[in-house]
């Protein structure tokens, strides 16, 4: 009994150990609360991408971003935030609520409903290391790739 016992044990700290795999579907439910933001300028009847960053969805109306994406907006009464939904949705302006620069974190609030799939933050993270995805819209990444100014205004 005990060597029975001993080798359910051993099975389960086996199969304990493999790393967990993201579902494609998981990942797929999580990309439609990512969005990119930015930070515009008026020039006319034009809008000028002056920067721009990744943001994810906490509430149908509500993104969160990193404080440095919004700096330059935050200090310069003459740009905007606008938000571009992944799903291809109509991009909306965006405000500030509340930032902490100190963690370089932003709230922005969406100015039209955007409907927007709030994605689940855990306050519990994993202790075992694993594979990542990241999803998102890196300037540098952006940048690299050749992408015009008009394609920051599309979903990609």
């Amino acid at each position: 009994m005990l060597r029975r016992l001993a080798a359910m044990l051993a099975c389960l700290t086996l199969f304990a150990a493999l790393p967990a795999r993201a579902d494609p579907s998981d990942i797929d439910a999580a990309a439609r609360g990512v969005v990119r933001v930015i930070i515009v300028q008026k020039e006319g009847d034009q809008l000028v991408p002056v920067s721009h960053g990744t943001g994810f969805a906490v509430a149908p109306e509500r993104v969160v971003t990193n404080s440095h994406v919004v700096e330059q907006a935050q200090q310069d009464p003459n740009l905007f935030i606008g938000i571009v939904p992944s799903d291809g949705g109509e991009a909306v302006y965006g405000r500030i609520v509340s930032v902490s620069s100190h963690n370089d974190l932003a709230l922005i609030a969406t100015t039209k409903p955007m409907r927007l799939p709030p994605l689940t933050i855990s306050g519990n993270p994993s202790t075992e290391s694993g594979a990542v995805v990241a999803v998102g819209y890196p300037q540098n990444v952006d940048r690299a790739q050749g992408l015009s100014m008009a394609d920051l205004f599309r979903a990609q």
